[in-house]
């Protein structure tokens, strides 16, 4: 299985709804350069998106640092920051590559976020 969203897969790992043995890998939208981006990452992902439904953030925090570990984390932004796997309405697991729809950022919008320090 192929996650598309580091918060989101996470969360459903932590909270025994998809096997980490399962998981190829999570190919996410982060643009965590260095293990301080990825602190800060996950201090913001355990107040907003592993503090509820059944998960804690303590259990968010243990399965992302495993998948960091085994390598398990792909950040394409890393490579072309307007690039990244597009959720839209689907879900944010797929099966295989090829199910994966990319979302390229409009000139627009990356020039706005790169002017305001998002990017």
């Amino acid at each position: 299985m192929i996650g598309l969203s580091v918060s989101f897969c996470v969360r459903d790992i932590a909270k025994g709804e998809v096997a980490l043995a399962d998981v190829d890998k999570i190919i996410g939208s982060t643009r965590a350069v260095t293990p301080e981006n990825w602190e800060q990452v996950i201090a913001h992902y355990k107040e907003t998106y592993w503090s509820w439904d059944d998960c804690t953030p303590e259990k968010g925090e243990a399965v992302l640092r495993q998948l960091l570990a085994e390598g398990k984390i792909e950040q394409p932004r890393l490579l072309d920051d307007r690039n990244y796997p597009w959720l839209g309405n689907r879900k944010h697991w797929v099966d295989s590559e090829d199910e994966i729809l990319w979302g390229e950022m409009s000139s627009e919008r990356y020039d706005r976020l790169k002017a305001e320090g998002r990017l």
